[in-house]
């Protein structure tokens, strides 16, 4: 058997209007969107690094990877991300795993204590 409590007034009143803010907010954020969907908003690229480099006599220079756009520059990012991390981690087995005079078979942590 539960036993309520009775909450104080102040705090009924506190979820109350919790409970009308949340259903409030479905329809404000919609009317929102609904008034601003077609808006283009400016990145930070176009608004404040291009205006403080016309401001400084610098010009636009064009893309450094002028080819690759869109998904293509994400999926070569990504492979260049995938073959860094392999080379590292490959190349990273001689700082922690290999010894010199150790063969790669035999784990670097044996006879490694300094007693």
């Amino acid at each position: 058997m539960t036993r309520r409590v009775a909450l104080p007034a102040l705090a009924r009143r506190a979820r109350a209007a919790a409970l009308r803010l949340a259903a409030a907010l479905p329809p404000a954020a919609a009317l929102w969107l609904a008034a601003c969907g077609n808006a283009s908003w400016e990145g930070v690229d176009e608004a404040v690094v291009r205006r403080v480099a016309e401001d400084a006599g610098r010009h636009d220079t064009g893309p450094l990877f002028a080819g690759i756009e869109g998904d293509l520059l994400l999926f070569a990012f990504l492979w260049a991300g995938l073959l860094s991390g392999f080379a590292l981690g490959y190349f990273s087995r001689v700082l922690f795993v290999e010894r010199a005079g150790q063969p790669a078979g035999k784990p670097g942590g044996e006879g490694l204590r300094a007693d």
